[in-house]
């Protein structure tokens, strides 16, 4: 594996759109995303008072979808390739393109 391999840490999905680990560090970074929200999530609201519980679930849910979204993020710029719709490695869009041409 070269140096500029080593510095992509996902892949391009074959099917479907966004991207899948493609080494140990790949996996390891959705291993620890996947255990730490659900940690999170149970501690946050075991530690609510009951007068405040309900905006301290709020801010949960702005929490959560704030570090799904830097997780996403990080992914984006460790992928080797660009985020697109694909079908069997092809983008959907040069798919349709191709039903085009053949009508």
């Amino acid at each position: 594996m070269t140096k500029k391999d080593d510095e992509f840490w996902f892949k391009p999905k074959h099917h479907g759109y966004g991207a899948t680990p493609k080494n140990w560090k790949g996996w390891l970074a959705t291993a620890a995303f996947a255990v730490f929200i659900p940690l999170l999530s149970v501690a946050w609201i075991l530690s609510l008072q009951e007068q405040h519980r309900a905006l301290g679930v709020v801010m949960l849910v702005f929490a959560v979808g704030y570090l799904v979204w830097r997780f996403i993020e990080f992914s984006r710029r460790k992928t080797d390739g660009e985020w697109m719709w694909r079908w069997n490695g092809q983008p959907y869009r040069k798919m349709l393109d191709d039903e085009k041409t053949r009508e």
